[in-house]
């Protein structure tokens, strides 16, 4: 797994996924579409967290490239919304399960460039 090292900590690198316009999936019918800066730390108001697995009350990465690039894909394929990949790190962990992980804040680093965002069909 990839870290990267800022401010003295070691972070573990994630991929999130973001519109074209750096806003939230707003999968799940999520209503909550947050607008993340490049290269800052972005956090959740402390009375919007919600620790657990529902959607709502954080933000979701990916542990996996691939699993980012997947849900791009979906992305393209259902909702004909191009998308943008980032690394990124996060903050707390609220939830998580084997492909995704829910936290309070996240400093996306890096875009990563494919050209994978496609529509399959």
């Amino acid at each position: 797994m990839e870290t990267i090292n800022l401010e003295n900590r070691i972070y573990p690198v994630r991929y999130r996924v973001v519109t074209k316009e750096m806003k939230s999936l707003g999968l799940d019918r999520n209503p909550t579409i947050l607008q993340y800066p490049i290269n800052e730390w972005y956090f959740l108001p402390k009375d919007k967290i919600k620790i657990g697995k529902d959607d709502v009350g954080g933000i979701w990465v990916t542990r996996k490239l691939c699993d980012a690039k997947r849900m791009s894909k979906y992305m393209m394929n259902r909702y004909e919304t191009e998308t943008r990949i980032f690394k990124a790190v996060i903050d707390r962990v609220l939830f998580e399960n084997n492909y995704r992980i829910k936290t309070n804040g996240i400093l996306l680093l890096e875009e990563l460039f494919f050209n994978e965002n496609l529509k399959t069909h």
